[in-house]
């Protein structure tokens, strides 16, 4: 009867090291897989900084009069508010793709800003025209569209790349042509 004992205790430990070294080769796989679930997340993550280190970049061009003189930029942004630029937003000059006149009628009397484009001129009809009457004569004011595009590249850290376009609609001055 003890030889039969030793043949099992035997077994028992071969078949035990055998399952060890399943569960082992089970837990590697699932670290690896958490490790690449990981870098997936972090990746996102970086791409939708740079997404929006781009939007920030072409929001600080936009806010200050771009018009005058259209050049491009370079924005450092400081994503995580450590006093440290994390990103560079390369904002390119802005481009006017068109410019046309406000007509008269187009203009909302009570919305401030429509105001100063109402004065009567040469070649405009004269006064504040009510919704409601004629006079489709050019108003004082041009309807601009712009496009604006900014590029990220952190090719050094975090290797995430972006390129951002926004149109804008700027009013300007009777008569403004797209600056060629």
């Amino acid at each position: 009867m003890q030889r039969t004992r030793r043949q099992q205790s035997g077994a028992t430990l071969l078949i035990t090291l055998v399952f060890l070294v399943i569960f082992l080769l089970l837990t590697i796989s699932l670290v690896s897989s958490s490790v690449v679930n990981t870098k997936i997340a972090a990746n996102q993550q970086y791409s939708v900084e740079a997404k929006n280190a781009a939007q920030q970049g072409i929001e600080q061009v936009i806010s200050k009069n771009f018009t005058a003189n259209p050049v491009a930029t370079s924005v450092p942004i400081d994503v995580n508010g450590d006093g440290t630029a994390d990103y560079t937003a390369q904002v390119a000059a802005p481009v006017c793709e068109t410019s046309k006149p406000i007509k008269n009628i187009e203009l909302d009397e009570s919305n401030a800003d429509d105001v100063s484009c109402f004065v009567g001129g040469g070649n405009n009809n004269t006064g504040i025209l009510p919704s409601s009457g004629g006079g489709g004569g050019n108003s004082l004011c041009n309807a601009t569209q712009w496009d604006v595009q900014a590029t990220v590249n952190d090719t050094a850290t975090t290797a995430a790349s972006t390129t951002l376009h926004q149109g804008v609609a700027v009013r300007v001055p009777y008569g403004t042509a797209c600056p060629s």
